[in-house]
């Protein structure tokens, strides 16, 4: 979705026209967000939500309170809980406001932040034990509203929080994160427990800064994103640094970090496994070996004996196919998907009985993978996010492209949905 002035424009991923509103006669607008099930919510700042469907039509309204319409909206988010999509706002007498299930509206009104003549410098909505709380920062301290009370939270030695030092420099203490957001605001609890401390050459302060999970070592990094500057650090003392070409926004997902620009899209997560194994320089893992063995019988090369006999030898050959299929989900270039399935069925050849299900559940992954990730589709999912599409279970025929995905892997036919 994109609002320009007194018009609402929605566009698929490939960049096709879905909905348009060429006039937009209702209230400003303070926040667009997407609900679960998938609908457009509009914020305005009288405190009214517009729910419209992905073709821009509009199914109902609510209100976030009487309060609102003398304040005005100052801040609002969406998020999602276990509960469902919840709203939360800042009005204009600096109070909070939220609705932790728009399906059945229930408005809280938070406990007022003492001595808040400002809106806070972030904030953001956190979701535990089945409680939902709201955490804030103004200036050099952090505040926790939950239902009933207001406490401030000390944090250790009295660092900054996304502020500055008297130095100039920019430093940012984070702490352990178990309720990652949405819009890099992100926190935890105890903030007792400091997970790192950094400070950087950048005298400004970050544009963004959002959790990059890790699946496979599950250990956490953070994004810091400022003007054409991007930052990852983690538990360790030395960080990595991108230079980026232009102004930048980052989404995080559940197994890296999305780097969107006006010309380029790109994803940043950890290596996986498999594929460091068998690419890393060097590599005598049993995938990069019959990688390489696959490589030079198609040369003809007697070192292609070699490399199998040195796999057998180790009895590792089992190993080295399943690595490479493992490694083939992962990579988004065809070619690359190519080599590592020509490897994994060359060394299947040589070995007794080997399970085929796992290659051919690959290859009709890979299939549908490439399908959606063509301009002409732009669903650019990952691997390890694609499961979540896969099943059933979490709706994946519920409409045409689900279908599609079912049908594509000749799923059975209890399985699709009308």
């Amino acid at each position: 979705m994109s609002l320009g002035p007194g018009w609402l424009r929605g566009e698929q991923p490939r960049g096709t026209l879905t909905c348009l509103l060429p006039q937009w006669k209702s209230g400003q607008l303070v926040q667009l967000g997407w609900t679960a099930s998938e609908d457009l919510l509009c914020i305005q700042d009288d405190g009214t939500v517009l729910i419209y469907n992905l073709f821009c039509e509009f199914k109902r309204h609510f209100s976030m309170g009487n309060e609102v319409l003398q304040n005005h909206v100052l801040e609002a988010k969406v998020f999602h809980t276990e509960y469902g999509t919840g709203v939360a706002i800042l009005t204009g007498a600096h109070r909070f406001s939220l609705a932790t299930n728009i399906d059945d509206l229930k408005l809280r009104r938070m406990p007022e932040v003492p001595g808040l003549q400002k809106p806070p410098s972030c904030w953001a909505v956190l979701s535990q034990d089945r409680v939902t709380i709201v955490l804030l920062a103004v200036g050099q301290e952090l505040y926790l509203l939950d239902n009933t009370s207001c406490s401030v939270v000390s944090q250790p030695h009295h660092h900054h929080w996304c502020g500055r030092s008297s130095t100039g420099a920019s430093h940012v203490t984070i702490p352990p994160c178990r309720y990652p957001t949405l819009r890099g605001s992100c926190c935890s609890l105890p903030p007792q427990e400091k997970f790192c401390e950094f400070t950087s050459s950048v005298r400004s302060p970050p544009k963004q800064m959002v959790w990059c999970l890790r699946p496979r070592s599950r250990q956490r990094a953070v994004v810091v994103a400022w003007d054409r500057q991007l930052m990852v650090v983690g538990n360790s003392t030395e960080c990595i640094q991108f230079v980026l070409d232009e102004d930048s926004y980052l989404v995080p997902e559940l197994d890296g970090v999305r780097i969107l620009s006006r010309t380029s899209h790109e994803f940043l997560h950890e290596i996986p496994e498999a594929s460091q194994e068998i690419f890393k320089i060097a590599s005598m893992a049993p995938g990069a070996l019959l990688l390489e063995a696959q490589k030079e019988y198609e040369k003809e090369s007697q070192k292609a004996d070699e490399y199998l006999r040195e796999i057998k030898d180790q009895k590792l050959l089992p190993e080295a196919v399943s690595q490479c299929i493992e490694a083939a989900g992962y990579e988004h270039e065809p070619d690359t998907q190519k080599s590592l399935l020509r490897a994994a069925s060359f060394g299947k050849c040589f070995i007794d009985k080997f399970p085929p299900e796992s290659f051919v559940r690959m290859c009709q992954d890979l299939r549908v993978l490439n399908a959606i990730r063509d301009y002409q589709i732009g669903i650019p999912l990952t691997f390890t996010q694609y499961p979540l599409c896969r099943d059933p279970a979490a709706g994946v025929g519920s409409g045409p492209g689900g279908i599609g995905v079912v049908g594509g892997l000749a799923a059975p036919e209890v399985e699709r949905r009308p």
